[in-house]
């Protein structure tokens, strides 16, 4: 298949929105912006006559029922919320590419008459990023490892619910999601730099690495820091930096590629001048595609957290604890990737994707397929994040052609 003609200037548009002014977005979920895109999408899901569905942790799915509401749903999308200064082609990328593909599967069997077999969903998952309330808000509800109203209870750095915020710019939706698909495919730009390297323009993840993602809280005393004594201060700051070049120093001493680390997100009470900080938040992260090299940096985090505290004389807990194991993709659906690929002219390269996404929660629940075109540099949650619109269409395209092979062949006859 061809991308449609309208997806370059509908993404054009959408860039537009929460647009930062130096070629980023600013969409974080919930905000003006993120309702505005939201509309956005609901609007065009509409003129291309889709079925506009919002549940109640504000997915949005548009469905196009080709064969019958009783038959197997494929799936396609992402997410439209963004890192407070982040990329335009991060998730929106999926969501319009999804919209205008499964728009022409459709279209091109209603000119050819060719009888479908599965019918096609589009969603933008909710709350992906997690740059406001805990990441996959959406797509982890739609797969029922987080309840609704777990979900919905969670709360921001002000104290306001993912419910209240959904609320206040009415997406906090009563209608049923759609059945769960019989296969999920997500195309996304890879917020990585494997294909650029090797000079391909389309790309399979053939696996996931896993994440190991806490949140650790130390708890200590606010003093004056001019006149308390050094030793007589519990600096909850001090803790949480050591933790900070500590998990530095566990990539570093790590073999190259086997261990990403970051303290992302720091949150610090009172965050005065003159006042040792008496409670301190670090938000640590530990990446790896191999679960024994996770396993083995958790432990030693672990141990840099006692040393840490016991140094600053401040206790600690352990806020959250949330664990991704590395996985695969279905194979199935790569071979089929594969074959869609040749048949517009190329062949893609094998990759594999260090962030999360939301295909991961749903590779829980059904056969999934990850789909990457190149990011210039590898930038990704950047403004200067970058895609050549030639590789944009032609990830359309591609898109578009696995669709159809789904949707007229089903799973199993669509390799």
């Amino acid at each position: 298949m061809e991308c449609p003609s309208s997806f370059e200037p509908r993404f054009e548009a959408f860039s537009k929105i929460g647009s930062t002014g130096d070629g980023g977005v600013d969409r974080v979920e919930g905000s003006e912006a993120n309702a505005k895109a939201r509309h956005q999408v609901v609007a065009w899901m509409s003129e291309l006559g889709f079925e506009v569905r919002i549940d109640g942790i504000g997915n949005i799915y548009g469905l196009l029922a080709l064969v019958g509401a009783d038959a197997p749903w494929i799936m396609t999308g992402s997410h439209i919320d963004s890192q407070p200064l982040g990329g335009r082609f991060d998730g929106a990328y999926g969501v319009i590419a999804g919209i205008d593909a499964a728009a022409a599967v459709r279209d091109r069997l209603a000119a050819s008459g060719q009888k479908a077999q599965a019918n096609l969903a589009v969603v933008a998952w909710a709350g992906e990023e997690g740059a406001r309330f805990k990441p996959f808000l959406g797509s982890r509800v739609f797969t029922g490892v987080r309840s609704f109203e777990e979900a919905l209870s969670g709360t921001d750095v002000e104290g306001r619910t993912a419910r209240e915020v959904l609320g206040a710019i009415g997406f906090l939706g009563t209608d049923d999601p759609p059945p769960r698909p019989a296969a999920y495919v997500e195309l996304h730009v890879e917020c990585g730099s494997h294909l650029e390297q090797q000079g391909y323009r389309l790309g399979i993840f053939t696996r996931w690495w896993g994440a190991h993602k806490l949140d650790i809280e130390f708890s200590g005393e606010t003093a004056h820091t001019g006149p308390t004594p050094m030793a007589k201060r519990k600096d909850a700051l001090f803790a949480a930096a050591q933790i900070i070049t500590g998990i530095r120093h566990l990539a570093d001493a790590a073999p190259v590629g086997d261990l990403h680390t970051s303290v992302g997100k720091l949150v610090v009470v009172p965050n005065s001048p003159n006042v040792v900080p008496c409670l301190a938040t670090a938000n640590v992260e530990l990446r790896s595609v191999k679960p024994d090299v996770l396993t083995a940096s958790r432990d030693r985090l672990m141990e840099l957290v006692a040393f840490a505290a016991a140094t600053a004389r401040v206790t600690y807990r352990i806020v959250r604890d949330d664990l991704r194991i590395p996985g695969t993709f279905d194979e199935r659906l790569g071979s089929l990737a594969r074959n869609a690929a040749k048949a517009i002219g190329f062949d893609p390269i094998d990759a594999e994707t260090l962030p999360g996404h939301d295909a991961i929660m749903l590779a829980a629940i059904c056969p999934t397929l990850m789909l990457t075109v190149p990011s210039r540099d590898g930038l990704c949650h950047h403004p200067l994040e970058w895609t050549d619109p030639e590789d944009l269409k032609l990830g359309v395209a591609w898109l578009g052609t696995v669709l159809d092979r789904l949707v007229v062949n089903g799973l199993e006859g669509a390799t």
